[in-house]
């Protein structure tokens, strides 16, 4: 092989690893003006719980809010992490707004979805069917892929700004 032609290879190998920063730069799924990206679970630490991350863009004129999440498999919570007093805890949260124009994004420390009373742990190489119900944009249906929780951090650093 040429120089030139190994030159060229290895160029667009480095453009496309330095482009995507790891993270998904396309959407997941849409519904309407609203898209979901970077939606990955961490491995499960605990036999029957398990965490879930994705953000939400939404692309309208109007607000939208987050009403619900649903698995095949188990409950699914919106829950965020709140300090009070010094002491940090998870707090459930009925719903999620997501204002027109706006992003919400689900991450470690903040707002995410406690996965609960699952069957068998989440594995890496797995992927968990999810639906997200919204009050205007409806349900979006789509697999999120089960990762090590270092290989979620590190995608979710690359991912949309807040």
């Amino acid at each position: 092989m040429t120089r030139a032609i190994c030159a060229t290879l290895l160029l667009a190998a480095l453009t496309s690893t330095a482009c995507t920063d790891g993270a998904q730069r396309t959407p997941v799924a849409t519904a309407g003006d609203l898209s979901i990206y970077d939606a990955y679970a961490p491995a499960s630490a605990a036999p029957d719980v398990a965490s879930l991350y994705f953000t939400v863009v939404n692309g309208a004129t109007a607000d939208d809010t987050l009403l619900a999440i649903r698995i095949v498999d188990g409950k699914a919570e919106l829950h965020d992490v709140v300090t009070e007093d010094g002491l940090t805890r998870m707090q459930h949260v009925p719903a999620l707004p997501i204002p027109a124009g706006g992003t919400a994004r689900l991450a470690p420390g903040g707002y995410h979805v406690m996965l609960t009373e699952l069957s068998a742990p989440l594995e890496v190489g797995q992927t968990v069917p999810v639906a997200l119900v919204f009050a205007r944009g409806g349900t979006v249906r789509f697999a999120v892929p089960v990762l090590t929780y270092t290989d979620v951090v590190q995608r979710l650093e690359g991912g949309p700004e807040r």
